[in-house]
């Protein structure tokens, strides 16, 4: 079997269990360590070792915001008994930690002046601890998930000498294009994230003992006081996160927002990062940006040795990832072994087993419909073919939505005098439904009660089976009433039952269609040219199933609704309703891009 392409049932086990440490019955001890950051501050860790062998061990690090869970975290356990030190250690403020915690602030910097923005470099500092202890050999890796990723991809442009390999599972690239504002529009993620791990009022973000639980004690009060009075803060500025006024006082691309951009940055990585990702995750764009990047830009030791996988899973990871996805099953092949991935990975870097990882395609993904795996050499795919599918009037007699349009391959001819318009009410936004949905109900969902709510476009049942991988693109025609509005589009696999299955959401916001340094308002009425590149996808729509691309102009409570008043989302109250136009005549052909796999090139 050659590399180009690779596909197989075998194919999965290979991913996770050639050539990886033996799992020892051995035990192991814990310990917590209190490691020094170089302005004095401590970050609690807790130390897991292996309890046979004389050592020195390679090490493995995990720093977190979501607490070490004193001495019985699972994984490091699992990677304890395999012959691996492994540290997980609460970041500086939460938990055990000391300090004040602000997201990514501390993990590192990108220039050579790291007091522009903050000097503290608190995963450099770890990692080289890590590496100069006596039962290190000296190669240290890391992993984590979400903000355990992103405060990886924050470390790795400060270049540790001891960081050896990163795996990196599901987070940005840029805080604020990728997570923060995500097209434009505040991300309902981070308000929620703040709220849900007690970060969200100042009384509780001093450190205090047990402070990632619900703290409310006299000395947390007098703390919070004393700011208060000295301070002369009204009450409304003492109790908000300063985190959450941050982002909120910040809602372009500016330089607050540039500290948190390692994709600004990816020429000064050079170490080897399996960037592991998912279908249904809302950081699959980022993570292919930061591949692709690296391998462009990154140093010598970084730019052959860059990996990805996708697979069909949402945001989260467990020792096996799921095979259930919100309403499917994608099959035996999706319950990934998560656990014995990572472990392939650090045995191939940190021990230097001859395991397979070097010969391999750098690409890995899971075709959902087809519920296979298959190995890539690129992604996006230099094989596809690129189809249009132009918005008609139609019926397509799919769906009761407010137009039921055509998804056709025919370009509108010299009779079509195409548009339709609708009213976005931002007090009555759609719903979000399944896909990266940051909670429940997320993955593959039926999107019907949102497209009948919005304007759809669908293609006549497919003739035979279609495999669409990689970037989908949107071009679209359209005016509004109002001066600014937000623009949501979602394309979604429709089986012969009428089943909708969301793939892929993205957002634009109107007046951040020339980026987001310097929006500009909307001139109402006005017809404007947009062009939205939808996260990545790999899907095969099957015989008798259809392709279906929906737009509307909010999906809440992903988004934040637009009160389309051209004002900064804490200040549009309760905002206008506006009416919003798509065309799709001859001359202005609506439509969307569709990465084709031809079928005689799919394994």
């Amino acid at each position: 079997m050659g590399r180009k392409h690779l596909h197989s049932s075998i194919m999965i086990a290979s991913l996770v269990l050639i050539g990886t440490s033996a799992a020892h019955a051995q035990t192991f001890t814990c310990e917590e360590v209190m490691i020094p950051m170089r302005d004095g501050i401590r970050l609690a860790a807790d130390v897991y070792k292996p309890s046979q062998g004389a050592g020195p061990f390679p090490v493995i690090v995990e720093r977190t915001p979501y607490g070490k869970r004193d001495c019985e975290h699972s994984a490091a356990q699992y990677y304890a008994r395999r012959g691996y030190v492994t540290i997980i250690q609460d970041e500086r403020g939460r938990y055990r930690s000391e300090g004040i915690y602000y997201w990514w602030r501390d993990h590192g910097g990108f220039t050579e002046d790291a007091d522009e923005w903050g000097a503290n470099y608190d995963g450099y500092d770890t990692i080289e601890w890590a590496g100069t202890q006596s039962w290190s050999t000296g190669k240290v890796g890391t992993m984590g998930l979400s903000m355990g990723c992103f405060n990886q991809y924050m470390t790795a442009p400060t270049a540790p000498p001891h960081l050896t390999a990163m795996f990196c599972t599901q987070a940005a690239g840029n805080a604020y294009k990728d997570l923060f504002y995500q097209g434009g529009a505040l991300h309902m993620i981070m308000p929620t994230w703040l709220l849900t791990r007690n970060e969200m009022a100042r009384p509780f973000r001093v450190n205090f003992p047990g402070r990632g639980g619900y703290v409310g004690g006299h000395d947390v009060w007098n703390e919070w006081y004393r700011e208060k009075q000295l301070g002369n803060l009204d009450m409304g500025a003492s109790m908000v996160s300063n985190l959450l006024e941050d982002m909120m006082a910040n809602p372009h691309y500016n330089d607050y927002w540039k500290q948190f951009a390692v994709d600004e940055h990816m020429d000064k990585i050079d170490v080897p990062i399996m960037h592991f990702g998912s279908w249904y995750d809302r950081y699959s764009r980022p993570q292919l940006t930061m591949f692709n990047g690296v391998r462009e830009q990154g140093g010598p030791n970084a730019r052959n040795a860059q990996n990805i996988v996708y697979g069909p899973w949402t945001h989260g990871a467990g020792e096996v990832m799921n095979r259930v996805v919100g309403d499917l099953d994608f099959g035996p092949e999706a319950a990934l072994d998560y656990n014995a991935l990572r472990l392939r990975w650090f045995d191939y870097h940190l021990k230097g087993i001859d395991n397979g990882f070097g010969s391999e395609p750098p690409v890995r993904i899971f075709v959902m419909g087809e519920n296979r795996w298959r190995f890539e050499n690129e992604f996006p795919l230099a094989r596809a073919q690129h189809r249009d599918y132009y918005f008609r009037a139609g019926p397509s007699g799919s769906i009761e939505s407010l137009n039921d349009g055509l998804l056709s391959s025919d370009a509108p001819d010299g009779d079509d005098r195409g548009s339709v318009s609708y009213e976005y009410d931002p007090m009555n936004p759609v719903p979000t439904i399944g896909g990266d949905f940051f909670n429940q109900p997320a993955g593959a969902r039926d999107h019907r009660p949102a497209d009948r709510l919005s304007l759809t476009f669908t293609t006549p049942p497919l003739q035979e089976d279609t495999e669409i991988t990689g970037l989908p693109i949107v071009e679209f025609y359209a005016s509004s009433s109002a001066v600014d509005t937000d623009w949501v589009v979602a394309i979604s696999d429709v089986h012969p039952s009428g089943y909708s299955q969301i793939l892929r959401q993205n957002l634009l916001r109107a007046s951040h269609r020339d980026g987001h340094e310097e929006p500009r308002p909307l001139n109402p009425g006005e017809i404007e040219a947009y062009r939205m590149e939808l996260y990545p996808i790999s899907n095969l729509f099957g015989e008798g199933h259809r392709i279906r691309v929906t737009i509307t102009s909010s999906s809440f409570p992903k988004w934040f609704p637009n009160g389309n008043q051209f004002e900064t989302d804490d200040r549009d109250s309760t905002g206008v309703v506006a009416t919003n136009t798509i065309f799709f005549d001859r001359d202005r052909p609506s439509r969307i891009t569709l990465p084709i796999i031809p079928p005689s090139s799919r394994p």
